[in-house]
């Protein structure tokens, strides 16, 4: 965490323009950074019980972005060098807390474990700094193992994540195979979504870095399937488009 951090904030202290567009994102690039620095800062916060998360019916994806929302409001900082320095302190921050075994309740409403939210702050750094770095006209990279990191987390979350209108009726398994990775079954029935292991209806090989981006949005899923970085198979291979149908987004 501590090296992607270094890059993204390397990556934002060398933009020049603070209020261009990140490509996909209504952000700017300076709102981007903010928002990286305020994640650090809240989890932290969420993990040292001094901050609590209010109460609402929102599903995690709203609750997210409802949240971004007022981080930005309440932080005016848009100076690209003060907000490359606050993202290492945060870093910092966030890490110098012990790691403990209860799950903490975070901004979506997900109660994670310690493993869960750094992957998720990891996969945070990796996808914003990668959004910073395009719109700033610069290079950015993600390891195969960093993205398999992130997708340890995000597996995790599935069943929060899973959207109940258009999983209503689907009785379906997914096997997904990550290149170089661990496996991962994810059973969907009644409305609900299952983590564990085994043979799916369907199975998902796929590159990690592709599947990481292609989750996020930053990229289109046929572009990586012409490419061969996610294949499918099984008895009933048709299910891979439903997948990412299932889930809302991050």
């Amino acid at each position: 965490m501590r090296a992607a951090a270094g890059r993204a904030a390397a990556v934002i202290r060398a933009a020049r323009e603070p209020g261009a567009r990140v490509p996909g994102l209504e952000w700017s690039v300076a709102e981007t950074a903010a928002h990286l620095v305020h994640e650090f800062d809240d989890y932290a916060a969420y993990a040292q019980g001094s901050k609590k998360v209010a109460d609402s019916d929102l599903s995690p994806s709203r609750r997210n972005a409802v949240a971004n929302a007022a981080q930005l409001r309440e932080d005016p900082d848009r100076d690209l060098g003060s907000l490359a320095d606050r993202l290492g302190s945060a870093v910092d921050r966030f890490l110098a807390i012990p790691a403990r075994d209860e799950r903490v309740l975070v901004s979506n409403g997900v109660r994670m474990t310690w493993s869960t939210m750094t992957s998720a702050l990891l996969g945070e750094l990796l996808v914003h700094g990668l959004d910073v770095a395009r719109a700033s006209g610069q290079q950015w990279r993600i390891g195969r193992d960093e993205a398999l990191e992130v997708i340890a987390g995000v597996v995790a979350m599935i069943p929060d994540y899973l959207d109940p209108k258009r999983a209503a009726g689907v009785e379906a398994s997914f096997e997904l195979r990550l290149r170089g990775g661990p496996r991962h079954l994810i059973s969907v029935a009644e409305g609900k979504a299952v983590v564990g292991s085994g043979r799916g209806d369907c199975w998902i090989s796929a590159d990690p870095v592709a599947f990481l981006l292609v989750g996020f949005g930053r990229v289109g899923q046929w572009g990586q399937i012409a490419r061969g970085r996610m294949v499918a198979g099984g008895r009933k291979p048709w299910l891979a488009t439903k997948f990412g149908t299932l889930i809302t987004g991050p």
